[in-house]
């Protein structure tokens, strides 16, 4: 056997341990795994990020010693059921995102039955729950014991109770992120009584029909996003003690017509994204609340006409921008508008304001003061 594997464009030693293709990718239109996958077999990483390979291929159950397989970005929907074989595996990435504005869905890949099997799993995003079979997906999951990061996607109503028993026996999380099914469907997440201790980041996108209790015990937890949540009460007294919390972002997540931020809440929060929200009037910040926010975001609230009052109390802020907003809002800003409404925020460095290309992810931003 030769001692070198030839793929084209590189030569890849038999004894490598780490294979990342990403470069190549981007510069080449790479459709596949390369024929000599299974000859590989010291091989701990192997990646083929932002590539345009589609299937994985039977012979990868060769590679008994793969550690990390990352298909980030790649058009990978389905794993074969030969990658139960690989039993030293710790990180399975397979996923890309839907290319609209927010990115509020994500697309996982579907799991063969026996996932329980990869008890040295500490990576697992985003395994896809929409299927018929998803109560016994959900259990199996519980014995992942290794898991810090977990992504669900297309996650049923029906399937949510099951998935919180098994995130309670999951004691080493922390990062979860759950997408329903579609953005009307409710993810119940009511039933985790006992969340993992070291929960850290939380990423929900879907409908809410409350706030889980259990999100305000978390001690731990420094990022939070809610997205589609389509909260009827407002979130914020169950959010602004959480001691750690640094990063924040509501997107669609409430149907209320005001924010109130109050003082001494969100006492470490350096980040804050809000929008869209189709009924928002009012944005109200007291003294003392958010100290230490450094950038603040709000995104296509159409009704909202000001600037948030009490804004001037956010001393630390860095930098703030508005992304389709109404015109009135914008005028706002300006030095020659109609009032002086301007100078609350005078002492931030940067101040933008601008628009969504095509609805898509590109913002187009112009500075408010030069």
């Amino acid at each position: 056997m030769s001692s070198v594997a030839c793929l084209a464009f590189v030569l890849v030693p038999l004894s490598s341990v780490i294979m990342d293709f990403t470069s190549i990718s981007a510069t080449t239109s790479l459709t596949r795994f390369p024929a000599q996958v299974a000859e590989w077999c010291c091989l701990r990483y192997l990646s083929f990020r932002y590539s345009k390979v589609r299937t994985v291929p039977y012979s990868i159950g060769n590679l008994q010693n793969l550690e990390t397989l990352d298909l980030k970005h790649t058009y990978v929907t389905e794993l074969p059921v030969v990658i139960l074989k690989l039993r030293q595996l710790r990180h399975l990435l397979v996923y890309h995102y839907a290319n609209r504005a927010y990115s509020w869905f994500k697309y996982g890949f579907k799991f063969p039955d026996g996932i329980g099997t990869l008890q040295s799993l500490q990576k697992l995003c985003y395994i896809e729950a929409g299927s018929e079979r998803n109560s016994s997906l959900m259990r199996e999951l519980g014995k992942l014991k290794q898991l810090n990061r977990l992504g669900i996607v297309k996650l049923r109503k029906e399937d949510a109770r099951e998935l919180c028993l098994s995130i309670e026996k999951l004691t080493k999380l922390q990062a979860l992120s759950v997408n329903s099914v579609d953005e009307n469907e409710i993810i119940d997440l009511q039933p985790l009584s006992s969340p993992p201790p070291f929960l850290q980041r939380v990423y929900l996108t879907g409908r809410l029909e409350a706030l889980p209790d259990w999100i305000s015990s978390l001690d731990s937890l420094t990022v939070l996003y809610l997205r589609c949540s389509q909260l009827k009460d407002n979130p914020l007294p169950s959010l602004g003690k959480l001691p750690n919390l640094v990063h924040l972002a509501l997107l669609q997540a409430y149907e209320g017509t005001k924010l109130c931020f109050k003082a001494y809440d969100f006492m470490k929060l350096r980040f804050l994204i809000l929008g869209p929200f189709d009924k928002l009037k009012c944005v109200e910040v007291e003294k003392g609340s958010m100290p230490c926010l450094e950038e603040l975001i709000i995104e296509s609230c159409k009704l909202l006409k000001k600037l948030p009052s009490g804004i001037e109390h956010l001393e630390k802020l860095k930098v703030m921008k508005f992304v389709d907003m109404p015109d009135e809002f914008v005028k706002k800003l300006m030095p020659d508008g109609q009032d002086d409404i301007y100078l609350k925020v005078a002492h931030v460095p940067e101040v933008y304001y601008g628009c969504r290309r095509g609805g898509g992810w590109e913002v187009v931003l112009t500075k408010a003061f030069v």
